[in-house]
């Protein structure tokens, strides 16, 4: 029994020590995969973060203090993946960036976290195939938006529909589907009622049957 017993012992300090050995090991890997964090000055603010392949700095912006923006930067100017935030902290866009503004794919909330679009974005601005959404989370519109012209240039809302879009009552019923100028119903469309039941299909003009 005497020998039984030294065995068990030995057995299980060896697999005490393998195990304590394998989490130092592990431990000692992470520290060298973790970056010394800098902060480097840029344009209303500054950058905390490291540095990465290409030059580019993965960190975080922070303008008066308020955490503004995360995700890649290069020169300070936002590039590749990243998000943006409202004054209160609430997540305003998060996709891809091109020159510090939203361009290619990304969603846009409201100031309270609704969803408020998702689609395709061009200098800061909807452009191309999108879906917007109401106050209350539903589906409004989709389809082609672009930008509507003499829109303010700090203005970094959703375009209007414009081109072949459907749009949607509040109980997610078909309203319109066909041709948008400048988010007015404008070109060949059918309208429905809230059952589904078509009303009119023909040209419209200025958002009106043109008889």
């Amino acid at each position: 029994m005497g020998v039984i017993a030294v065995i068990i012992i030995l057995i299980s300090g060896f697999l005490i020590w393998l195990i304590i050995s394998t989490q130092k090991t592990s431990e000692d890997s992470k520290s060298l995969d973790v970056k010394p964090m800098i902060t480097v000055p840029c344009k209303n603010g500054f950058i905390k973060g490291y540095y990465v392949n290409g030059g580019l700095f993965k960190g975080r912006k922070y303008v008066s203090n308020r955490l503004a923006f995360e995700g890649t930067f290069f020169n300070g100017i936002q590039t590749g993946q990243g998000k943006e935030y409202y004054r209160n902290r609430q997540l305003k866009y998060e996709g891809h960036y091109e020159n510090d503004f939203p361009s290619g794919q990304g969603v846009l909330y409201d100031e309270s976290g609704q969803l408020k679009y998702l689609g395709h974005f061009v200098n800061g601005y909807a452009s191309g195939q999108g879906r917007l959404y109401d106050d209350h989370g539903n589906l409004k519109i989709e389809g082609h938006f672009a930008r509507m012209p003499g829109n303010n240039e700090s203005m970094k809302d959703p375009s209007v529909p414009s081109g072949l879009c459907k749009e949607y009552y509040e109980n997610g019923q078909l309203k319109y589907e066909g041709e948008f100028n400048n988010g007015i119903w404008q070109g060949e469309g059918k309208y429905y009622d809230k059952n589904g039941i078509l009303l009119y299909k023909g040209k419209y003009f200025n958002g009106a049957p043109d008889k």
